[in-house]
């Protein structure tokens, strides 16, 4: 019987892992992007935010050079969706954050923004959107 344990947690372990892809996963609204966008930023789990992504950033921007200015940013406490309008395969959200307070940045208090976010759809997936 004890041997079944760690059997049964590599299991579990990999059945989250191929359920938790990140954006890749086939994010099936808007929303449900915007939630694992801001949701994995939170968590610092710059890998998920990255793939977030559309393709014309990613060509742009490589992965360990976001994920090391995402690192040397102000940490995002929270985010609230305040309004969302899709129309077909493009969407627009305006969304709150509040980001944590710093001592790189000189800031003793969280500081509060609101951001537009452009999303669109890609191969069947929704991203977002950094560029016109």
């Amino acid at each position: 019987m004890k041997r079944r344990y760690p059997l049964f947690g590599i299991v579990a372990s990999l059945i989250l892992l191929i359920a938790g892809g990140g954006c890749n996963s086939g994010t099936t609204s808007p929303k449900e992007l915007l939630d694992k966008y801001f949701s994995s930023a939170i968590r610092q789990e710059y890998d998920t935010t990255y793939a977030c992504y559309y393709a014309a950033y990613k060509a742009k921007v490589s992965k360990e050079e976001y994920i090391k200015h995402r690192k040397e940013a102000s940490l995002l406490q929270s985010y609230e969706i305040i309004s969302l309008k899709q129309e077909s395969d493009t969407a627009h959200a305006e969304v709150a954050l509040i980001f944590s307070s710093s001592e790189k940045f000189k800031r003793k208090e969280p500081v509060s923004i609101r951001v537009k976010e452009d999303l669109i759809k890609e191969n069947g997936e929704w991203k977002i959107k950094v560029w016109s």
